[in-house]
């Protein structure tokens, strides 16, 4: 059953623990800029969100790809890019409505989440248990629109606290 890195949006403090891990984990040297997690500051109302791939049941990314260096596992529902075909176009990045794709610059290229392989390190290292590695049933995408639309709810509560 595929898996899904999952975001309590209210638990997360911003302290990039995960994306500084991730990008160590994936390049050796801890750079924000090579992290496949990001973390997303919205001023007003105070909130950090992480931002990661979602890796869709049918994702846009995968059609749009001119070079179709894109493709997605059947069995684990991971969508990845292959490194040696990808032309770093960044047609993905422009396409994605959950900004998955990353542009890494310590590797110069475009990169996804890849769930560090079924043991995602951001999940382990986060101090407020604020990411969940979850099974996902196939078709349970409704899961992912959920965290997004929580995520903008927390993000309207915290502003209407102030």
């Amino acid at each position: 059953m595929p898996k899904k890195i999952v975001v309590e949006y209210d638990k997360c403090t911003g302290c990039f623990l995960c994306g500084q891990t991730c990008s160590l984990v994936k390049t050796g040297v801890v750079n924000p800029a090579a992290a496949r997690i990001r973390i997303v500051d919205h001023e007003e109302s105070g909130i950090t969100v992480p931002v990661i791939c979602q890796h869709c049941l049918e994702p846009v990314c995968l059609p749009a790809c001119p070079s179709d260096a894109i493709s997605r596992d059947l069995q684990t529902g991971i969508v990845s890019i292959d490194a040696e075909t990808c032309t770093n176009c960044a047609t993905c990045r422009t396409v994605c409505p959950f900004a998955g794709p990353v542009f890494s610059a310590p590797e110069k290229r475009v990169v996804l989440c890849d769930h560090c392989d079924g043991e995602p390190i951001c999940v382990g290292v986060c101090p407020t248990d604020a990411l969940h590695y979850k099974d996902c049933p196939v078709g349970a995408e409704d899961e992912r629109l959920w965290a997004m639309s929580a995520a903008r709810k927390t993000i309207a509560k915290k502003e209407r606290q102030q």
